[in-house]
């Protein structure tokens, strides 16, 4: 009867005020009916708070926020009580007694709105601030605000006091791109709402009324003095003594200024929310999957390591450093993956995020949809596919350039083919890999046929699942004729050693991340789970992987590259541990690679212009930048540091028993005979061991010649590119 009796004296006011202005009549008989239209649970109409996204690096800690309204739901019992106190004193100090409504304010209020013919005094309690900013609008009018009063005394008989402040002080907002306590707690003093002084409370009570007058960034001596009467206010109403305001008055305001929005501020973060927004377990549309990560409150739990970030930016750091005189415009980036997950765990994605956003590990040039030529370190993939079909180390191919190849299928070759350095003769195909050369490799391509290959390189990671298309899997080149018509790839000779066409580095690194796996490919993965603001998991990202090649193939293409490290164009890639690894350079020498494994990691090494369109030229030291100069010191230096506290571990070893003796490879085809090559040559002892101490370094302007016993054939010369370059082209 209390309640009720309360209910119909502000009925009773309100109409008394309405009829004063006889033009309020009619709308406010229409507010009271239209008040009515709520369901008995007021509570239920409430509006959904946005809430911000945090994200998670692989120990837990907090790495990022995507946030449309920078806000985070806290319980009351979270709040500190001077901030509480600071609130109720400054915004309604008659809230634990009031119905929702204070009926002296309200009238005051009204009487005066009336008198002027405008809203010019608010009067609101918390209550009725939370009406108006979840159920109803900013709008200020006597129409409104009926509704607003009404409303409110209906919340407060559902709702508890502690549930209607808890409500309020997560809703309100404090200017500063910031909503709710919390984050204004963070954005404002970099301070956990838990450790607010008295004096940091008052500031953030007293903008409430008007966030950006009384913003201490902006209007400094505004938000003192109105801090100043907040305090006064806590003295008034007994929650502080005057000692204590006293000693609060004299507290600096902030200074260092929030950002104004929370975008990701680095390539790791960007890509992770990119993947979100484009990963259709979060919605059917695009907006619905931007809504729920930028306003749905979740928790993103995601692969990145500090540590290992920290080494490879200092890595690539310091390479660009010691790499002068250069282009400006000449950069690195780096990418490392674990094989055993598939989790990226550190990436370096260009020059810089704040300097350039585009992520040279990630994404294709936006300007023709094309990735980065891999250069020679395409030629495992041939190397991979040769092995899977009987191939042997021990076999033989002339890489004699220049050299005119001719491919199945294909129009007849023009123009000769050349290594990067005049050499070559009969060699086994083991060197041939070491020495990265081109008219071997190119025979070994004709031989398989493009189609083999470019289904391996499938199944090892690129463009895999993708309907191949020039805009879906950008390496494969389409001539204009196909094009037109929509058919599939043309596939060229040149793709067996890495040209006409691009791949990512990410791409590149889950080709050699499979080899290190024994031969299950693991796809790229940046976030484990997306867990919602229920603590429910929204989705998980498993890591079984599939076995795309026997392990037996990837143990033996591990073993050959090996030899690269050791013996071959990346000698100074060695870390002197079990490793594995390509060299790899482009023809106009505007891309350098190092792709390279451990049993633990695989990290992936590119450097190049970022036009795509320019030679390095001279960098530093080097007057030719080969994948074996720069990009295999980088790999070198990071993967020195990053396995630093892990023994050596050795790779599984290949059974040589199963490998068949050496036979010749040709254009068309692989000879049914051992030993039948129309020319002798040497076949090196395979190279399975680990790596020795000592390492020696190919200047890039020589060939090697190899000169080893052997029970087969005569030696020969050998050559090839130092860098794991395809040298000239066609």
């Amino acid at each position: 009867m209390r309640r009720l009796s309360r209910f119909f004296l502000l009925v009773v006011i309100a109409a008394v005020g309405v009829g004063l202005c006889v033009t309020a009549l009619v709308p406010g008989t229409k507010t009271l009916f239209a008040s009515t239209r709520f369901s008995s649970k007021i509570a239920d109409h409430l509006s959904t708070l946005s809430q911000r996204t945090l994200v998670y690096d692989n120990a837990g800690n907090q790495i990022g926020i995507f946030a449309a309204d920078d806000r985070e739901r806290v319980k009351l019992s979270e709040v500190p009580k001077t901030l509480v106190n600071a609130v109720i004193a400054t915004e309604d100090r008659t809230f634990w007694k009031n119905p929702g409504v204070d009926l002296q304010s309200t009238a005051r209020a009204l009487l005066e709105n009336i008198r002027s013919g405008h809203v010019s005094q608010g009067g609101s309690t918390i209550t009725q601030q939370l009406i108006k900013n979840r159920i109803l609008t900013p709008k200020r009018d006597l129409n409104r605000k009926l509704r607003e009063v009404i409303l409110a005394y209906r919340l407060d008989s559902q709702y508890s006091k502690t549930q209607i402040l808890e409500e309020y002080l997560n809703t309100v907002y404090f200017g500063q791109g910031s909503y709710g306590v919390k984050t204004a707690a963070e954005r404002f003093f970099q301070e956990p709402l838990s450790k607010l002084t008295l004096g940091q409370s008052a500031l953030l009570a007293g903008v409430i009324q008007n966030p950006d007058g009384y913003n201490p960034f902006s209007h400094p001596d505004r938000a003192f003095q109105r801090r100043v009467e907040v305090l006064k206010y806590m003295v008034r109403d007994h929650y502080v003594g005057k000692d204590e305001a006293f000693l609060a008055m004299g507290q600096e305001l902030p200074k260092v200024l929030p950002p104004a929005e929370h975008r990701p501020d680095n390539y790791f973060l960007a890509e992770v929310e990119q993947r979100l927004f484009d990963d259709p377990r979060l919605g059917v549309t695009q907006q619905e999957r931007q809504n729920k990560v930028l306003r749905g409150g979740l928790r993103v739990y995601t692969t990145f390591d500090p540590h290992l970030q920290y080494l490879a930016q200092t890595s690539v750091n310091n390479a660009l450093n010691l790499a002068e005189p250069r282009d400006p415009d000449i950069t690195a980036a780096l990418v490392v993956m674990d094989p055993q997950t598939g989790a990226v765990r550190a990436m370096v994605g260009g020059p810089g995020f704040e300097k350039n956003q585009y992520n040279v590990v990630t994404h294709y040039q936006s300007n023709d949809n094309s990735g980065r030529q891999p250069g020679s370190t395409f030629k495992v993939v041939a190397l991979t596919s040769a092995i899977e079909n009987g191939y042997s180390p021990y076999d033989t191919v002339n890489g004699t350039s220049n050299c005119v190849v001719q491919f199945p299928d294909y129009p007849p070759q023009t123009k000769p083919l050349k290594n990067a350095e005049p050499g070559g003769g009969v060699m086994s195909l083991r060197t041939a890999t070491e020495e990265s050369v081109n008219c071997a490799f190119l025979r070994v391509g004709a031989s398989l046929g493009l189609g083999k290959i470019a289904e391996m390189a499938k199944r090892l990671g690129i463009c895999a699942g993708a309907t191949v298309t020039r805009a879906t899997c950008p390496y494969w080149q389409l001539d204009k004729t196909d094009n037109d018509h929509g058919r599939g790839p043309v596939r060229v000779p040149v793709m067996v050693y890495g040209s006409g066409g691009g791949q990512t580095p990410l791409d590149m690194a889950t080709v050699y991340n499979t080899l290190a796996a024994d031969g299950v490919r693991r796809d790229p993965i940046f976030i484990t789970k997306v867990v919602g603001p229920d603590g429910k998991t929204v989705f998980e990202n498993k890591t079984a992987g599939n076995r795309v090649i026997d392990p037996q193939v990837a143990r033996t293409v591990t073993d050959m590259l090996q030899g690269v490290i050791t013996n071959g164009t990346g000698t100074r890639a060695n870390i002197h541990r079990p490793a594995a690894g390509k060299t790899g350079t482009t023809d106009s020498e505007t891309d350098a690679w190092f792709d390279g494994y451990t049993p633990q990691m695989t990290t992936v090494v590119w450097m190049g212009h970022l036009s795509n369109k320019f030679p390095m030229g001279r960098v530093g030291q080097f007057g030719t930048v080969f994948g074996g100069t720069w990009p295999a010191l980088i790999w070198r230096d990071f993967m020195t540091a990053a396995l630093a506290d892990q023994p050596p571990m050795e790779f599984v070893a290949p059974d040589q028993s199963l490998w068949s003796s050496g036979h010749y490879i040709s254009d068309t085809g692989r000879s049914r005979y051992a030993n039948s090559s129309p020319t002798t040559t040497t076949t090196p002892v395979p190279s399975s061991a680990a790596p020795s101490s000592t390492t020696t370094t190919k200047p890039e302007s020589t060939t090697t010649t190899k000169t080893t016993s052997t029970t087969l054939l005569p030696p020969v010369s050998s050559g090839g590119a130092p860098g794991g370059g395809p040298g000239p082209g066609p």
